[in-house]
């Protein structure tokens, strides 16, 4: 037996005598698929045992086995939703697990997969070369991978592999929620609520299934069907006792009075509040499921449907376009981060302030006469980038780390990545262009001094420098967790240290002159 086999061999005892980690257990559900590369069989048996009752997330393992780089490549391509490699580096050559990781990236273009490098040789690929040269997620020496490491390493890499499933999951229903709002033309109330139902048909892919939406009654009228499609499509206008059997009947009612989703086997429910109007309920018909992920999204849609329509009667059918699809994506950032809606929507009011104050005071500036609105809505945007940022980070009291303040750092590159995606399936305008260039450079510094780039004055473009300014004031006088939420008074004295250093002069002096009427307006 070689070195290598024998330092296998022992691997294989450090497996089987090591203390064996906890797991889970719960309702079975699809296992994740676990490639083990490796080219001693003894590996690939160790590890089985020590993780034949691993649980995650009520999912247990479906192990695929590969003895070199070709099978290991083969293998996932055959297996795309492969969730965790542990990955050789030296199998039948010095380099192939090095080499197998270039394809898995580049070649077949698997980046979701969470790979982990092991190696009974860790000469032959140093560690910080690996990890600085190799899209990479683990680099363990197998004398290391004892049970517990080897439980804490899957599990930290099954979470990682989660989290990009669930933004890949939003990125694609940020694209059906623009292919769905770009798509709406609405002449009257009632054609707006039917394109809706239509709208939210498709981002659920309903199809033919049954799918209304139904007013509630008052002053003693019924519930009516107001908007309809599948097979209730010929009984709009209809009152709802008509139409459907009790339960339906029942379970309406029971919505419409507790607020709370109702969900059976039969059908699904759920409440729309309507401003100025009879609230609704969506129902749907059949035995679609819908996944959590389609029920965050109803509920986006939703409340972007019921800021639009108070007011539905004074916005153009273009602006209401742009409203829709900005709106839905903004909700989508305050998912991910402690910060509500209204702290993206008063950026931007306040940026649109600015603007409309440069057009103004600065006519050298040649600002265009639809900048101030097309920025209000692409300001909304600015920290869309946060979707990438773990939680823990964001919500955390203390000071960040040096690591920490990088991850950060990274959200302008992460928003524009995501943005840039978004657009390349959906037809973009300029709004959504705008908001891509404000991402990038709303934390660069007039000085220099910023992020990502590092631009300074006029380098900076101008939708920047305006939402810098926006976003230095929302920032100063909204509560974080680890400080209180300073003064109106307080933050004007902070913005005005800060010009000519974080911020444009010329967009301080805009600020101080539209602020006041801002918050009037707020």
């Amino acid at each position: 037996m070689n070195d290598k086999s024998r330092e296998s061999g022992d691997q294989a005892d450090d497996f089987l005598f090591a203390e064996e980690a906890e797991v889970g257990a719960g309702e079975e559900k699809a296992a994740w698929k676990v490639l083990i590369a490796d080219d001693e069989p003894d590996v690939h048996v160790a590890t089985k045992l020590v993780l034949r009752d691993f649980s995650f997330c009520n999912r247990g393992i479906e192990f695929l086995d590969a003895y070199d780089g070709n099978e290991t490549c083969e293998l996932l391509r055959q297996n795309p939703d492969t969730a965790v490699v542990f990955l050789d580096v030296v199998m039948e050559s010095e380099d192939s697990g090095l080499k197998a990781v270039q394809r898995i990236r580049e070649e077949i273009g698997n980046q979701m997969v969470r790979i982990i490098l092991r190696t009974g040789q860790p000469g032959h690929a140093p560690e910080e070369y690996v990890v600085l040269n190799y899209h990479i997620n683990d680099y363990k020496s197998k004398s290391e991978m004892t049970a517990k490491k080897l439980f804490t390493s899957l599990v930290s890499a099954l979470r990682s592999f989660q989290d990009l499933q669930t933004i890949e999951s939003s990125r694609r229903g940020l694209v059906k929620v623009l292919d769905a709002a770009s798509n709406m033309d609405f002449r009257s109330r009632n054609l707006f609520v039917s394109g809706l139902l239509m709208q939210l048909g498709s981002l659920l892919d309903i199809g033919e299934n049954d799918l209304i939406l139904v007013r509630r009654g008052d002053a003693g009228n019924p519930d009516m069907i107001m908007a309809a499609c599948g097979g209730f499509d010929s009984f709009i206008g209809a009152p709802v006792e008509d139409v459907l059997d009790e339960k339906g009947i029942a379970c309406i009612a029971q919505v419409f009075s507790s607020g709370a989703t109702y969900i059976d086997d039969k059908r699904s429910i759920y409440l729309v509040p309507m401003p100025n109007f009879s609230d609704v309920v969506v129902y749907v018909g059949g035995a679609k499921k819908i996944s959590e992920t389609e029920l965050a999204l109803i509920d986006i849609f939703c409340m972007k449907i019921v800021l639009a329509y108070d007011n539905f009667e004074a916005v153009e059918q273009s602006k209401l376009d742009q409203s829709v699809e900005i709106g839905l994506l903004a909700k989508l950032t305050a998912h991910a981060c402690y910060l509500p809606l209204s702290h993206a929507a008063k950026r931007g009011r306040l940026s649109r302030a600015i603007a409309l104050q440069l057009k103004e005071s600065a006519p050298g500036l040649a600002i265009e006469r639809r900048l101030p609105e097309i920025l209000e809505r692409a300001a909304m945007l600015a920290d869309i980038g946060n979707q990438g940022i773990s939680s823990n980070i964001l919500d955390q009291a203390s000071a960040l780390s040096p690591e920490d303040m990088a991850m950060v750092r990274k959200h302008p590159e992460l928003g524009a990545s995501m943005l840039q995606e978004v657009l390349s399936e959906v037809k973009g305008g300029r709004v959504v262009s705008l908001a891509r260039e404000v991402i990038l450079t709303h934390h660069e510094n007039f000085d220099g001094s910023g992020y990502p780039q590092q631009l300074a004055g006029e380098h900076i473009p101008l939708s920047g420098r305006i939402v810098a300014v926006a976003d230095r004031y929302m920032a100063i006088t909204t509560a974080r967790p680890w400080r209180a939420a300073f003064s109106h008074e307080q933050a004007l004295e902070m913005i005005r240290q800060d010009s000519g250093k974080k911020l444009d002069p010329r967009m301080v002096e805009a600020f101080v002159a539209a602020v006041e009427a801002f918050r009037k307006g707020s």
